[in-house]
């Protein structure tokens, strides 16, 4: 019986020598397919990963911008914003935090304060007085004359819109300077912070007791709070700390951030941006 022979054995020798060699290409081809196959897989779930990290990276960004703070409550929220009045980033704030302050005015005690040392020279100084001043002599003026001065850097202009003038100020600025030493202090550099700012004490105490180191920093109820500066931002941050809150947080106030720095523009929600450390 003749013996059945495998296909191989069958060919002739050079037969079975191309054969091989054509086999093996494939064989190694198909291995290049798998592996490049493999690695272009790969590639691509760690692109997309990339990509749903950098989308989580955002959505928590902005969503962290929007957020409203957990913040003390009680009957009447004390709510103090810390600037320095030439603050580019101060100024932003402000101008989400008026709109604000002019609607909850009478249900929470709500001021504008002073970092203790300036970073824009004497002008700033000399501002600052100016505006405690004005707040010592009404509060409404106060508001009055920051949305003015938030959009144009006018001082004449916003006080006469308020019917004031320096003149009529001077009473105040003159003793507010000599009480905390204001220009004492502005021309004795060995009194600087670090020596390359000068400092402003007329609320030092309270710009220590809350470990306040920059413009803005927004305190609510005796503790430091982050918020978007947006109006509706810094309206829900106040009306978060209400035990009971009133009719007026039921109003809903712009949602859209200004820029930095005096005008009245849109701008980005820079939450972490500020003048100082």
């Amino acid at each position: 019986m003749e013996e059945k022979k495998s296909f191989f054995a069958s060919l002739e020798p050079k037969s079975a020598l191309l054969v091989g060699l054509v086999g093996g290409v494939l064989v190694l081809c198909t291995i290049g397919f798998l592996i490049m196959l493999g690695m272009s897989l790969s590639s691509r779930a760690k692109g997309e990963a990339k990509n749903v990290d950098d989308k989580k990276v955002v959505e928590t960004a902005d969503s962290a911008e929007v957020q409203t703070p957990v913040v003390a409550k009680s009957d009447r929220p004390k709510v103090e914003l810390f600037v320095m009045s030439y603050c580019p980033f101060g100024l932003q704030m402000e101008k989400a935090y008026l709109p604000a302050w002019d609607l909850l005015k009478n249900k929470a005690d709500i001021s504008v304060k002073f970092v203790s040392y300036a970073m824009h020279g004497e002008k700033e100084l000399t501002e600052n007085t100016r505006q405690y001043c004005i707040g010592k002599d009404s509060q409404d003026k106060l508001i009055s004359y920051l949305k003015c001065f938030v959009g144009e850097d006018n001082s004449a202009k916003c006080l006469a819109s308020v019917g004031l003038t320096d003149a009529k100020l001077a009473a105040c600025t003159n003793a507010t300077d000599k009480q905390f030493k204001i220009t004492e202090n502005f021309n004795d550099k060995s009194t600087w912070l670090s020596g390359r700012y000068p400092v402003y004490n007329v609320q030092a105490d309270l710009n220590q007791t809350y470990g306040v180191q920059g413009s803005p920093t927004l305190v609510i109820n005796g503790a430091e709070a982050n918020v978007g500066r947006t109006p509706e931002a810094v309206k829900q941050a106040i009306c978060a700390a209400f035990n009971n809150p009133p009719a007026e947080c039921q109003k809903t106030l712009s949602n859209s951030a200004y820029s930095a720095g005096f005008g009245l523009t849109a701008g980005d929600n820079a939450a972490n941006a500020a003048c100082g450390s």
